[in-house]
């Protein structure tokens, strides 16, 4: 399943740049038609570092088709958790669930359209891992709704801080917000698109 996505993401990827080349609104415009997923490399380290930190409520904001959402829900079936995905985009969620039955893994998620303001306050167990990869001027906002709910030591997974650089401005902003954030330890990772990674700490006096 993996391997079918991964074919399809690469048949796209001249037409995003294209449209990424055109500016303004042209890639936003065609967004439903395109994937926009995460890649292998950055799929292999959310499945890791779900299976690492035993993550059993997992959250992913912005599922797309399903290429990160078979990547997380593999991993939430090993720690006996289960996988609330967001995806507004109605067409997007149909082949996402068409994806995860052919995988076999549609019994470890949840997918819905709530937004993250909605649906991360009513989930009755504290959230271990959450994944940002949808509309970038989102990331604040969704941030702030999923940080309340986040156990100490869990971990909030940003994608696209390096690419494409279109988004620098709005990236930067988002960094900046964690840095105002006491409890907050952040950390870029090089790879993929780029990831920052932001634990929430442990209330533990260091003397």
């Amino acid at each position: 399943m993996l391997a079918e996505l991964e074919a399809r993401s690469r048949k796209e990827q001249q037409e995003l740049e294209v449209l990424r080349a055109a500016g303004g609104t042209a890639l936003r415009e065609r967004a439903g038609s395109f994937m926009l997923d995460v890649g292998p490399e950055v799929g292999l380290f959310l499945n890791t570092l779900v299976r690492v930190a035993g993550a059993r409520t997992v959250v992913e904001i912005g599922g797309s088709v399903g290429y990160s959402t078979v990547w997380l829900a593999e991993a939430v079936r090993a720690t006996g958790g289960r996988l609330h995905s967001i995806e507004v985009d109605r067409q997007k969620q149909e082949e996402q669930r068409a994806y995860l039955t052919a995988a076999g893994l549609d019994a470890y998620v949840e997918l819905t359209s709530r937004e993250a303001p909605e649906l991360v306050p009513s989930l009755s167990a504290p959230v271990d891992l959450v994944l940002l990869d949808h509309w970038k001027e989102l990331y604040v906002r969704d941030f702030d709704a999923c940080w309340p709910a986040l156990r100490p030591g869990g971990v909030i997974v940003a994608d696209n801080v390096l690419m494409p650089r279109k988004n620098a401005e709005v990236i930067a902003r988002y960094r900046h917000h964690l840095s105002g954030i006491p409890d907050a330890q952040s950390q870029m990772l090089a790879l993929g698109d780029g990831l920052e990674v932001t634990t929430k700490r442990e209330n533990v006096r260091m003397d």
